[in-house]
């Protein structure tokens, strides 16, 4: 079987990025004269990165050609400012952009998400694809994915997790999986009484194959007040190093196909596996308190964040808002706004956590329950990320803009 294909057009030496996109099972290809040939002789052409700091007339060309009667969905690379040839007018409907210099792994991911967004599979192991809709038919992608994630720990994060999940369940009563990916850390069961069954890490022994719809199923506990269904990475930290991002990758995909939200319970690092998730995401709730310690790592983040293209599907959660640091000054200090807070009340979150019990059904009259609500609202309301004063501008100009000015 083939291996996926990407069009690679750098401006600079491309050697690194060719490496990485090997290992990752991608067969690459350097120019458009080679690229014909490659369609000419019947093979397929999956993916294109294209960066619009190479020569006006060649970037143009490649685009237009890209953007043919059968377009190839393309990564746009750019530095100062998007080229007018790529702009939302003409732009392709898969394409996707990222301001440089865009690391390495982050390009990985970005073309890894990208076929996933466009109905395909991942490459395996030894190259083809990975099939990209579920035993019965249904497409990879159909999901919407939340992940829930803070740099730093101990602001919250998996009760946040937990308590969106729930909501989300009771305000849609669609199927809802929650998803704890704080591998080697995660402590979802442990706030939510459910049954454990097994975890990620039980099946990374098995080769890739044995990775199907049934295996993800088998893990998946349910928590029975709720509907809420729960599937974690294990319990043993020992064997935290035993799930790699291929099989948090499949257990994603896995998750979007089955089920209408899934909510990721994600390690507060940066590691491959935590990129992978993230940049998995249908939306990023960062949650923060307001503490100095917290503000200065999320504000590294939301850098990273700009630097490899998530920065627009990020939305800002203060929780123990009612103590610290104002909001306007959050705002000022993350560059974006606010769109949701979380009062403190440790005594009933303490309460609710011994007893496994969602704090929003424990104690719903609270007022720490109606943020939780408010929180997961933002997802089934359908809102847009909250988007700044500039928000009228094309969204890759105020990208630029604050990359610039960080």
């Amino acid at each position: 079987m083939e291996r996926p294909t990407v069009l690679l057009m750098l401006a600079d030496d491309a050697s690194e990025q060719i490496g990485a996109l090997e290992r990752a099972g991608f067969e690459t290809i350097t120019d458009l004269g080679t690229a014909a040939g490659w369609l000419a002789e019947g093979h397929s052409l999956d993916l294109a990165v294209l960066d619009g700091d190479l020569p006006e007339a060649t970037a143009s060309s490649a685009y237009t050609i890209l953007h043919g009667p059968q377009p190839i969905p393309t990564l746009m690379l750019f530095g100062e400012e998007i080229p007018a040839f790529a702009t939302t007018e003409s732009a392709g409907a898969t394409d996707e952009y990222a301001v440089k210099p865009l690391p390495v792994d982050a390009l990985v991911y970005r073309l890894q998400a990208l076929l996933i967004r466009t109905g395909r599979g991942l490459p395996t192991d030894t190259g083809g694809w990975d099939n990209a809709t579920s035993q019965d038919g249904e497409a990879i992608g159909e999901g919407h994915v939340i992940s829930i994630f803070a740099p730093k720990g101990g602001v919250g994060k998996t009760t946040v997790a937990v308590n969106t999940a729930v909501a989300i369940r009771e305000q849609t009563r669609a199927r809802v999986l929650l998803f704890d990916a704080d591998v080697g850390v995660g402590n979802v069961t442990s706030v939510l009484a459910v049954k454990y069954r097994m975890g990620l890490a039980d099946l990374s022994d098995s080769p890739p194959s044995d990775w199907t719809d049934a295996a993800f199923e088998h893990a998946v506990s349910v928590h029975e007040p709720s509907g809420v269904r729960v599937l974690t990475w294990g319990t043993d930290p020992g064997e935290s190093e035993r799930v790699s991002v291929d099989l948090l990758l499949a257990a994603l995909r896995w998750a979007k196909a089955h089920h209408s939200y899934v909510v990721v319970d994600n390690h507060p690092g940066y590691d491959d596996r935590t990129m992978a998730m993230l940049t998995l995401s249908s939306e990023i709730l960062l949650v923060v308190t307001p503490e100095v310690g917290a503000l200065r790592n999320s504000s590294q983040f939301l850098d990273l964040a700009r630097q490899v293209g998530l920065s627009d599907i990020i939305r800002v959660v203060v929780n123990r808002a009612n103590h610290g640091i104002r909001m306007s000054d959050i705002e000022s200090v993350l560059g974006i706004p606010v769109s949701a807070t979380i009062v403190s009340n440790g005594p009933r979150a303490v309460i609710a956590s011994n007893e496994g019990t969602p704090i929003i059904t424990k104690f719903p009259r609270d007022k720490i329950a109606t943020d939780l609500h408010s929180v997961a609202r933002l997802i089934t309301a359908g809102k847009p990320v909250a988007a700044s004063d500039a928000a009228r501008r094309p969204w890759w100009a105020t990208l630029v803009s604050r990359t610039s000015n960080a």
